[in-house]
């Protein structure tokens, strides 16, 4: 009678293999034990600073809680209201569509400044400067010079298009419907356009010049060479920068805030706007850690998929 031979589907792995990966794995640990020391301070204060706060919010999230009554569990309640709630969808469109908005603003006014100054037109020196001092304003300052520009009656934009006798097209930019989430999408856009301006500017300027000299004498023309080398070499700028733009956008409050605080009727209301009014003015701190938690799920799952569909490739010259 022969013994059963073990298949070749699922070989059989000795115990002298798993010991010899074990200690080879706490060699490798060991070796590289001055890298772990060095990463340490910064694991642990984003586990400080982000892991702990996200986990008390989504701790929270399941209670019912006005602040200084005691809590009460509830579940899974808080997000069963979540998705019935009509103005958290709304507030998440909006969201979606300034985080869109805003982003391709941004960056492709950002892509344009940069080629036009990398080509080195005149006074290219001051225009980094003057497109980049935007970036350096605190955003509420910027928000309130703003609301005065868009004021109706005296602001200074109805008053420009009144002087020069294009009166009809005066509006009540920040009072209307329509108007009030296009209006605070363009200013987050004139102020943060100078950002990636700059950081797209140092990637086209790392290109080497033989490249853009081997394109000119290949008969290529200014716009294509922007569109098969500038655009192809700079990818992974572009993508990275875009990426921050995006997570900045979809956090947005203070802006919209300070100008519209969400109205009129809610026109302009973005999740962190939403959020505020469930904590900080109803006290429903339970259903804000709710509404906290889907943000960032939100920005999260938007973050891995641009990253996914991207495709990042580093580029070598």
């Amino acid at each position: 009678m022969t013994s059963p031979t073990p298949s070749a589907a699922s070989p059989r792995v000795r115990p002298t293999q798993v010991e010899h990966r074990s200690v080879g794995g706490l060699a490798q640990i060991r070796a590289n034990a001055h890298w772990y020391l060095f990463i340490a301070p910064a694991v642990i204060l984003l586990l400080a600073f982000m892991g702990f706060p996200l986990y008390r919010s989504l701790e929270l999230s399941l209670f019912e809680w006005k602040g200084l009554l005691p809590r009460h569990w509830i579940g899974l309640e808080n997000f069963e209201r979540l998705f019935r709630d009509k103005y958290f969808w709304r507030a998440l469109g909006h969201t979606i569509v300034f985080a869109v908005s805003a982003t391709a603003g941004t960056v492709g006014l950002g892509l344009l400044l940069a080629i036009a100054i990398s080509r080195h037109v005149p006074f290219h020196r001051f225009y980094r400067f003057a497109f980049y001092l935007p970036v350096m304003l605190p955003m509420t300052v910027v928000a309130a010079l703003w609301a005065r520009i868009y004021e109706p009656n005296y602001g200074l934009l109805n008053t420009a298009l009144k002087s020069i006798g294009l009166g009809v097209l005066a509006q009540p930019w920040l009072g209307s419907l329509d108007l009030s989430l296009p209006a605070i999408i363009v200013v987050c856009i004139w102020q943060y356009a100078g950002f990636p301006m700059i950081v797209l500017l140092a990637a086209i300027e790392g290109i080497p010049e033989d490249l853009h000299h081997a394109a000119t004498l290949d008969g290529a023309g200014e716009l294509q060479r922007m569109r098969y080398l500038v655009v192809p070499m700079i990818w992974p700028v572009l993508v990275s920068i875009s990426v921050v733009q995006v997570i900045f956008s979809l956090k947005v409050f203070d802006l919209v805030w300070v100008m519209t605080k969400g109205g009129p009727a809610e026109s302009s209301a973005v999740l962190g706007t939403y959020l505020y009014r469930k904590a900080f003015e109803q006290q429903e701190y339970g259903y804000a850690s709710a509404v906290a938690v889907s943000m960032f799920a939100v920005i999260f799952t938007v973050t891995y998929v641009y990253y996914r569909l991207t495709k990042i490739d580093a580029v070598e010259f």
